[in-house]
């Protein structure tokens, strides 16, 4: 008993992406790389800007561009929500 060596408890590796997965409360954005969250922010707003500037062509006052704009990137972002979680569904 007197030359044992005490036990070393190893703690467990971690993985990858951490433990989150596991859990049922994770966040996706946490989980997207740096490029995929500056496309989660930019992208809508330049969609914005292009509709914006097709607007303009119409000689509208521009808060209403800027209202029409909004509206569109609002709208084909539900369509896109509305699409994938229809065919994402399993029958």
């Amino acid at each position: 008993m007197l030359f044992r060596k005490k036990k070393i408890k190893e703690t467990p590796k971690a993985r990858l992406y951490g433990n989150r997965y596991n859990n049922q409360n994770f966040s996706v954005w946490d989980s997207m790389s740096f490029i995929e969250q500056i496309a989660m922010i930019f992208l809508p707003c330049m969609l914005g800007f292009i509709f914006y500037m097709i607007l303009d062509i119409t000689g509208l006052v521009w808060w209403l561009r800027v209202i029409i704009s909004i509206g569109m990137v609002g709208g084909c972002i539900g369509l896109i929500t509305l699409i994938v979680s229809f065919f994402s569904e399993r029958y």
